[in-house]
């Protein structure tokens, strides 16, 4: 049998109600919000992904078919067939199905995760798993901080068969802690994502009740400094 993680993120097919501002068009909808996550998510989240420890991972990244002129604008095409810019769900359907089962792991598409985190999703043979703890990037400051996600919802897995997965969620509801206690996840090893804080986005907002005191230089692990 051939497992492996589908990565995936809600790139602009996600408006959050959090971001719009009366009168004025859902800031995803335009070229400097598209511009400066595209240099977000090209900078920091997708070498994350392809800085993992093994091969077994397709990273589908979930595009609004009505923005797609403005995609590919900030987006560059990518040799790696790995990776799918998926305006459709069937094309990051199809290339999930290289695997016979799969984890499913969200990312948003400014934060990163470390080279081992598909590993230890693939290592455990729970249905549900969680990262809890791990970093932050401040971005104005170039401050990395301990992060924990209680606040703003899990790093999370989940296993399933890959014929189940029949769309992806495109809204990204994102369970909350809670939420995910239900499933009677298994926590794994602390350490392994790092959220950037920067502008308007939850983490952010977050940031003064869930983060603590600034690392020091030698405490930034080593795949975190190869990333920022």
């Amino acid at each position: 049998m051939q497992r492996g993680v589908v990565f995936w993120t809600a790139f602009n097919s996600y408006r959050s109600a959090k971001l719009a501002r009366p009168g004025q068009p859902h800031p995803v909808t335009t070229a400097a919000w598209t511009a400066g996550r595209a240099a977000l998510f090209l900078r920091f989240t997708l070498p994350s992904v392809m800085a993992q420890d093994i091969d077994a991972w397709v990273f589908v990244v979930l595009l609004d078919a009505e923005l797609r002129a403005l995609s590919e604008r900030y987006l560059p095409p990518l040799e790696d067939d790995r990776i799918v810019y998926c305006y459709d769900d069937a094309d990051g359907i199809e290339r999930a199905a290289r695997f016979d089962e799969v984890v499913l792991a969200l990312i948003d598409a400014d934060d990163l995760y470390a080279p081992s985190a598909a590993r230890l999703m693939l290592e455990c043979r729970a249905e549900w798993m969680y990262f809890r703890h791990g970093y932050a990037l401040d971005i104005p400051t170039r401050r990395i901080l301990r992060y924990d996600t209680i606040g703003t919802g899990p790093f999370f897995g989940r296993r399933m068969a890959v014929k189940e997965l029949v769309a992806f969620d495109r809204d990204k509801r994102h369970p909350t802690h809670k939420a995910v206690a239900e499933r009677h996840p298994v926590m794994l090893p602390p350490g392994q994502f790092c959220v950037t804080l920067h502008g308007l986005n939850t983490s952010s907002n977050a940031r003064m009740r869930y983060v603590g005191r600034p690392l020091r230089q030698r405490e930034v692990p080593l795949w975190l400094k190869n990333l920022v």
